[in-house]
């Protein structure tokens, strides 16, 4: 009987299967400008956090998800790091392999010690309906289970261009602003991050300064697993979200607009190039 039981608890071990590290994040995306003129808003957003090692499974796990055909979520390789040509094996058939190595291969041209990294995670919004768009990417580079980089890929509107920053995670530092985004603000200043890894929740904030606070970007969340019942609530509240992002964002520059905020033509550093923003070896971590 002893026997019994216990090749039934084995059993039953064998068939429970480990839960998904994807998930969706649903909170809320926050702006605020300090000059010339306070302008400030908030809006409510999802964006979804993919596991790249498991993309195949949920390829095979949820008809409304794909990486290899049409599908209401899609992940499609072309939307990610465009500007990026990178020399990775191209004979990965996996797109979330193959978008791993991309991220991976970009931390290390940045001076990013890669050597250690495992995993790759990406906090995006995906090809939803067909239609893509995403102001900023966040690309988590993991060690095991401790987040070590992480790369904002900032996309600009209309100009559709893209920029890669990368940030050191144990010790985050200042980053130059090196890539126009908006057309009512230059490039005279640096960001400052403080980054909340998505866990059960994430917070992610950007400053932007100049001799003085000018502006704060965020994006906080709550985790909430992957199902049947969020993927409908999240298709109810945002049908197409990359259309609702688009809309808010020209929104808001029409609002600056009519404040008389200072328009500022497309300015170009003299490389725009990927952005390291990685403190010196000699710097101790912040605890």
């Amino acid at each position: 009987m002893h026997n019994a039981q216990t090749h039934s608890q084995t059993a039953h071990h064998k068939t429970i299967k480990p839960a998904l590290k994807s998930a969706f994040y649903i909170g809320h995306v926050f702006h605020k400008r300090f000059f010339p003129k306070v302008h400030e808003f908030t809006y409510p957003l999802y964006m979804n956090f993919l596991d790249l090692d498991e993309v195949s499974l949920l390829n095979s796990k949820y008809w409304w998800f794909s990486s290899q055909r049409w599908a209401p979520l899609q992940i499609k390789i072309s939307d990610y790091f465009r500007n990026e040509p990178l020399n990775i094996d191209e004979s990965l058939s996996d797109t979330g392999h193959m978008l791993k190595a991309r991220a991976i291969a970009i931390a290390g041209s940045l001076g990013a010690n890669v050597s250690t990294i495992n995993r790759v995670c990406v906090l995006a919004q995906l090809r939803c309906f067909g239609i893509y768009f995403s102001p900023i990417n966040f690309f988590f580079l993991y060690e095991n289970v401790t987040a070590r980089y992480l790369i904002a890929e900032v996309s600009n509107t209309p100009w559709n261009n893209s920029h890669c920053y990368l940030i050191d995670l144990i010790s985050p530092a200042p980053t130059e602003k090196a890539f126009h985004v908006s057309p009512f603000m230059d490039l005279d200043m640096e960001y400052r991050w403080r980054v909340k890894e998505p866990t059960s929740s994430t917070n992610i904030h950007i400053e932007s300064w100049r001799g003085h606070h000018l502006f704060t970007a965020s994006f906080s969340a709550t985790r909430y697993n992957i199902n049947t019942k969020k993927l409908t609530a999240v298709f109810l509240r945002w049908p197409i979200v990359s259309v609702s992002i688009v809309r808010a964002i020209y929104w808001q520059a029409l609002k600056l607009f009519l404040k008389r905020i200072r328009y500022v033509p497309y300015q170009i550093k003299k490389s725009e190039s990927p952005t390291l923003s990685i403190r010196k070896s000699t710097t101790k971590s912040k605890s």
